[in-house]
């Protein structure tokens, strides 16, 4: 979630409140298939600028020999070209072609020789970091590095080519596959580093320390640093859950109640949408000024009240484990996040719909229109979150739940569309609600693939 700070209000507020798909279960081919990212950083003093290595190592999936693809180099996106934050230098496999497109967060590789379909490619490259100055998902403030969508990662193609959206600041424009990580980090001693996956192995010098990290079916691996205190629980079906925070910015009873509400949340969202399928979850604790937080497979930055830490947790169900095209369909996480972060602690179950702020604003727009329309992009968290409270109402919010548990099960570590939730509807509604006129039921909420 990247709400500005008026939205969060929004939400809070909304805690009080009361077509036959044709595409659905078509299958997608995404490629490149399978990518297996090894990554050898080294940071300095304060966690601010790391510097080393990554090789990729993907398979074609296509008929048609691959030649060609595209990196993104997602969070040179914050300050764009003229700071740009994060450098990736080609050493093998392949060569850039051209400047750095969309504002340099897309670099064009012609691979050094055709990958036929169903072997594999691989690229090399040097990589430098430098986290900007700045109290962001991607940024340094208080002594604390927050590295949000910084390593270079695989752009997809798919039906509709490649994805090479813009970065788009007021949310999320990410669109990838899971795939392994195996990230090992050369820092000083002292410095935490929380991250996506699971340390599996350290070494320490007289001055630094060399922990490589592993994670599994993933779709991106963030990381933060700095001089942290941690907090630790478990929950009921083995996750290890830890609290992250600066004592300068959070108190302790604060992470500790974060904590505690994050435990809460997990074993809700187990019992409610399926088996967490990772051994360990990070929250850091943030004070962001203009957004209340952001998710990333395994870890969130988040800002210590209760709502903000359950809605990124959220987004562990919605983004990470159900996959969806960020850019094309941001309704598909940030509208279930949003009504999955009371559930926990008061259920949303029923809500009267709000005024639509014009004639095109619409669920199912793209992060494109939310750009150019900002003051309306409360729709995807409020007016989403509000439908599927609707939705909870008429078919009762345990039978609500068991169909949200079956829509992750079939799309588990995948990607899905707009239709494929209109089919999970439509197929409970013919047996439990043979009234319900679903095909008005999305136009009145503007909901079209």
């Amino acid at each position: 979630m990247r709400v500005r700070s008026a939205l969060v209000v929004v939400l809070l507020a909304a805690e009080v409140l009361g077509a036959t798909p044709a595409s659905a279960g078509i299958a997608v081919v995404r490629n490149p298939g399978d990518p297996r990212y090894v990554v050898r950083l080294r940071s300095g003093q304060n966690g601010r600028v790391w510097s080393g290595t990554e090789t990729v190592t993907f398979t074609n999936l296509e008929a048609t020999p691959l030649s060609e693809l595209w990196i993104r180099l997602w969070s040179n996106g914050v300050n764009g070209c003229g700071a740009q934050a994060i450098e990736a230098t080609l050493t093998a496999g392949g060569t850039q072609e051209g400047a750095l497109a969309q504002h340099c967060t897309a670099m064009h590789v012609t691979l050094a020789s055709p990958v036929a379909q169903g072997a594999d490619g691989s690229l090399s490259m040097d990589v430098r970091i430098a986290v900007p100055p700045k109290n962001d998902r991607f940024g340094y403030v208080d002594g604390l590095s927050y590295v949000g969508t910084a390593l270079p990662t695989l752009a997809i193609h798919d039906d509709d080519g490649w994805h090479v959206d813009p970065f788009i600041d007021i949310g999320e424009s990410f669109y990838s596959i899971v795939g392994r990580y195996d990230v090992t980090f050369n820092v000083p001693l002292g410095l935490d580093t929380p991250t996506t996956g699971v340390a599996t192995g350290t070494t320490t010098t007289a001055t630094r320390r060399v922990t490589t990290y592993q994670a599994d079916d993933v779709r991106d691996f963030e990381w933060a640093a700095g001089h942290l205190t941690k907090k630790v629980a478990t929950t009921v079906d083995g996750t290890l859950i830890r609290a992250w925070y600066l004592p300068s910015q959070t108190t302790a009873t604060k992470a500790s109640n974060a904590l505690a509400d994050a435990v809460t949340t997990m074993q809700r969202y187990h019992d409610a949408f399926g088996p967490f399928p990772y051994p360990e979850m990070d929250v850091v604790l943030a004070a962001f000024t203009t957004f209340g937080g952001m998710e990333y497979p395994t870890i969130i930055f988040t800002n210590p009240d209760r709502i903000t830490v359950s809605h990124e947790l959220g987004h562990q169900y919605w983004y990470g484990i159900v996959g969806d095209n960020q850019f094309d369909e941001p309704w598909l996480d940030e509208s279930f996040a949003t009504w999955s972060s009371y559930l926990p602690f008061s259920p949303w179950v029923g809500c009267r719909m709000d005024t639509w702020p014009s004639g095109t604003a619409a669920l199912t727009n793209d992060m494109a229109y939310w750009n150019t329309h900002q003051s309306e992009y409360w729709v995807i968290y409020q007016q989403g979150g509000c439908m599927l409270a609707n939705l909870a109402k008429r078919f009762g919010l345990n039978r609500f739940l068991e169909i949200l548990h079956g829509y992750a099960d079939a799309n588990h570590l995948g990607i899905v569309r707009t239709p494929d939730f209109q089919a999970a509807i439509e197929a409970a509604a013919a047996t439990d609600l043979p009234g319900f006129d679903v095909g008005a039921f999305w136009a009145r909420w503007r909901v079209t693939p």
